[in-house]
């Protein structure tokens, strides 16, 4: 039986075709079919993004066709081919009927409610708030489902072991070959230290907290500069990461996002907040924690220390290649899909030229 997979769901930066296209470099057939278009303009095999009737209408269809040529169904972001509201999950017994393996991906807000981040966001300018669930009750009802029929349960980051614990870690990939280091830092002709911050959602990653730390340490008479970089195609994103000294991720919650693993691929020094009780899961991680009581003196710290920064990057680097490298992720995956002894398949985007 030829071994197919199928990467579907909600692509978020490039992760579905990235993962496709390294499968297939094992000759196994695996197709990259999202039902949303990523702001920053990555490409896909097949895009699934249409609205209203005839978009849902077009899943539908896609849904029958893959049923009978994937064996593998890895949903991203709690999504599943049958993406419309009314409909949503109900592929999922017709998948288990059919004897095909479901992996689902959970990545963050799909399963986290965004007040919860409103909650840390506030508390820490000094507000006296009731702390809200983790998950709403439609979140917790999509999590009920899905451990009900998926094969495999993964999360991206160990803060969501904290709504599903019994998952596996599986984190965000990366092409180290695309993303590592090829220019010196502008900082190298004008003296200035550009600090990035490329924050996906500015209610999430605490980004008004990074303007004022970075205010402050200007009106102290540091040579910072803060590079925002937002809602820019991804190749426009690389470029200010290259001219930058040090980025960060969030100073918000306890664990870091691909933000993180771009920026340390490209032997950035990393600022994040970092909950202590995750560090086992990656003893080794370099980031340095911050929060925001203390982001302003963090950044200071690393902009005085050209070496502490050199260190930073170098160990950034190695632990990317270490844990986030697509490689190394793809193996453990196709162990997890089953495919440790794969066959040769010829077969590599079939889906994308017959939909």
């Amino acid at each position: 039986m030829n071994k197919k997979i199928l990467f579907a769901g909600y692509e978020i930066g490039g992760q579905l075709q990235l993962l496709a296209e390294t499968v297939r470099k094992r000759w196994i057939s695996a197709t990259a079919a999202p039902c949303n278009e990523d702001f920053r303009g990555y490409q896909n095999d097949i895009h699934l993004s249409g609205k209203g009737l005839k978009g849902n209408w077009d899943r539908f269809l896609f849904f029958l066709w893959a049923l009978q040529h994937y064996q593998v169904f890895h949903f991203f972001w709690g999504v599943s081919l049958w993406s419309w509201w009314r409909f949503h999950l109900l592929d999922l017994p017709l998948l288990k009927l059919f004897r095909k393996k479901v992996v689902v991906h959970f990545r963050g807000l799909d399963i986290i409610d965004i007040r919860h981040f409103d909650y840390l966001r506030e508390t820490n300018r000094g507000e006296v708030l009731s702390k809200p669930p983790l998950s709403r009750p439609d979140q917790l009802r999509k999590i009920k489902k899905w451990l009900r029929y998926a094969d495999v349960v993964l999360v991206s980051e160990p803060d969501l072991f904290e709504v599903v614990p019994t998952a596996i870690l599986s984190p965000q990939v990366i092409d180290m070959t695309y993303w590592q280091p090829a220019r010196n830092p502008l900082s190298a002709q004008d003296g200035i230290i550009r600090i990035v911050h490329a924050p996906s959602s500015r209610r999430k990653k605490g980004t008004d907290f990074i303007e004022a730390a970075i205010d402050n340490l200007k009106k102290k008479g540091l040579p910072v500069e803060l590079v925002l970089a937002e809602k820019l195609p991804h190749h426009k994103i690389k470029e200010l990461y290259e001219i930058s000294d040090i980025g960060i991720d969030q100073v918000l919650y306890g664990w870091h996002g691909k933000v993180s693993v771009e920026l340390m691929a490209l032997g950035k020094p990393v600022i994040c907040n970092i909950n202590e009780a995750y560090r086992k899961y990656r003893p080794d991680l370099p980031i340095v924690h911050a929060d925001p009581r203390n982001l302003e003196a963090v950044v200071e710290l690393l902009v005085k220390d050209i070496h502490m920064r050199k260190e930073l990057g170098k160990q950034s680097r190695e632990y990317v290649a270490r844990y986030h490298d697509v490689e190394v992720v793809t193996d453990e995956l196709l162990k997890l899909y089953g495919f440790e002894d794969t066959t040769h398949v010829k077969e590599s985007v079939e889906g994308a030229a017959m939909w």
